[in-house]
């Protein structure tokens, strides 16, 4: 905003940034996976550099790459109502237009998002699959089928507008079709609306079955986990928490990131906002560990089982571009906590990409490292826990790595619904025009997803013979 004001630019750029991050490390996981055998092969018959990243390396990471392009696509669209914050127009201003007045429209809004996603997703999948070089010499009569029925379809339109135009039919009932079509999708929004707003209204009730459910399991969360922790990091002396925290960073990932945690944390305190970092470091902390359990659990199971994973997809979709703001929307209404809606709206919204690259990883595991360990006798729970686990600890890492990036940004956006701490800051910087203290808050945020970045990296151990 300060660079290229209120508007759609903006948000077109910071939506930029934020999409590239994910693609960028993805590809590099799916080029560092590759065998270094075909690696060598390549360069012992001749191939440069250039001919074995584009001949060999990008093929062979073709999984991984068709993953980064699906990561791109979402994490764009799950920005698309925070630039409404900013004049990015379109449904994000729709659903930050609501947020406060008409919930039921944003709901309504995010769906509309979802319905898009899962159709640009798909679409990207269907494009891959004609393009896949191993499918090409089974699918020639498919796509020769699917060019002529292309052409006519385009030349069916073409035909029928033609027809029409020299029909006038441009001018016949221009005004009644606009007058009914007007009036049918107005009933259409007001039933969908209604609809919506019931639905919050009875998961709102204290004597909804829902209800009981949801307040309960809130006040365990905020109880046992995250305000011990939030005790633990604001009220133990700074320099301990730093001491600490440093000293897991080396044990977990080594000298490096653990110089670089202590020098993004003492750039915290040094900015003055060390107790509101640490409160929204505890809501991180406890939403990553929920998403990394349930995700790699459930990547394990969706890696493991084909029916699994195709029942899971639309599911995924569906939580991974759900607007972080329309996730938090209904969990205002199922857990009346000011901490919790924003946390359990992360673990959501992180777990897709978790479970996505857990259960890549697994499959990408070779299968002749799958084929030796069965003939051994090593059983089916062995093979998972020895060969493919293992060999998929880089992309489980990514996971680990990308989870908590993802509920840092929720956790933040939580804020604008009074989970407190650095979101509140950044929160009240937007709306009061107070952009100094919204930059300084912004600013913490970054050393503190630096920090967790580093440690959650890890080591990479180097294989020697």
């Amino acid at each position: 905003v300060i660079l290229f004001s209120v508007g759609p630019a903006a948000a077109v750029i910071s939506t930029m940034i934020y999409a590239v991050p994910p693609a960028v490390r993805i590809t590099a996981l799916g080029i560092r996976g590759v065998t270094k055998e075909s690696v060598e092969a390549s360069q012992a018959l001749g191939a440069t550099s250039a001919q074995t990243l584009f001949k060999v390396q990008l093929p062979l990471a073709r999984r991984q790459l068709l993953l980064s392009v699906n990561q791109t696509i979402m994490f764009a669209l799950s920005l698309v109502v925070i630039a409404g914050l900013i004049g990015g127009r379109g449904l994000g201003d729709v659903v930050t237009n609501g947020l406060y007045s008409n919930p039921a429209l944003a709901l309504l809004a995010g769906i509309v998002i979802v319905i898009m996603a899962i159709a640009l997703d798909r679409a990207t999948s269907a494009i891959a699959d004609r393009t896949d070089p191993t499918r090409r010499h089974m699918t020639d009569e498919l796509r020769r089928r699917a060019r002529i029925a292309t052409l006519a379809t385009f030349g069916g339109i073409a035909l029928i507008v033609l027809v029409s135009r020299a029909l006038g039919a441009d001018s016949i009932y221009p005004d009644e079709f606009e007058t009914s079509t007007s009036i049918y999708q107005a009933t259409i929004d007001d039933t969908l609306l209604s609809w919506i707003q019931s639905v919050l209204d009875y998961v709102q009730d204290p004597d909804s079955f829902i209800f009981g459910i949801t307040e309960p399991v809130g006040n365990f969360l905020l109880e046992y986990f995250l305000e011990p922790l939030r005790v633990l990091l604001v009220e133990t002396p700074w320099f301990m928490v730093l001491g600490g925290l440093t000293a897991i960073a080396f044990v977990l990932s080594g000298l490096r990131p653990a110089v670089t945690a202590f020098l993004m944390l003492s750039a915290i305190g040094i900015m003055g906002v060390w107790e509101p970092a640490m409160d929204t470091a505890s809501q991180v902390l406890v939403a990553t560990a929920l998403a990394v359990l349930l995700g790699i659990v459930i990547g394990v199971w969706a890696a493991e089982s084909p029916r699994v994973n195709r029942l899971l997809r639309p599911l995924l979709d569906t939580l991974q571009t759900l607007p972080q703001l329309v996730y938090i929307i209904p969990f205002i209404y199922l857990m009346p906590v000011s901490r919790i809606p924003g946390v359990v709206a992360s673990v959501l919204y992180a777990l897709p990409v978790v479970i996505r690259l857990v259960a890549n990883g697994l499959r990408g595991v070779s299968a002749e490292a799958v084929e030796a360990a069965s003939a051994f006798g090593a059983s089916r729970m062995q093979v998972l826990a020895k060969v493919k686990l293992p060999l998929a600890r880089d992309s489980i890492m990514l996971g680990v790595n990308q989870g908590i990036i993802m509920v840092l940004a929720v956790v933040v956006i939580g804020g604008l619904v009074g989970s407190g701490a650095l979101g509140d800051l950044v929160a009240r910087g937007l709306q009061r025009n107070e952009f100094g203290e919204g930059v300084v808050a912004s600013l913490a945020i970054l050393a503190l997803g630096i920090a967790l970045d580093r440690v959650t990296q890890g080591q990479r151990k180097v294989q020697t013979r």
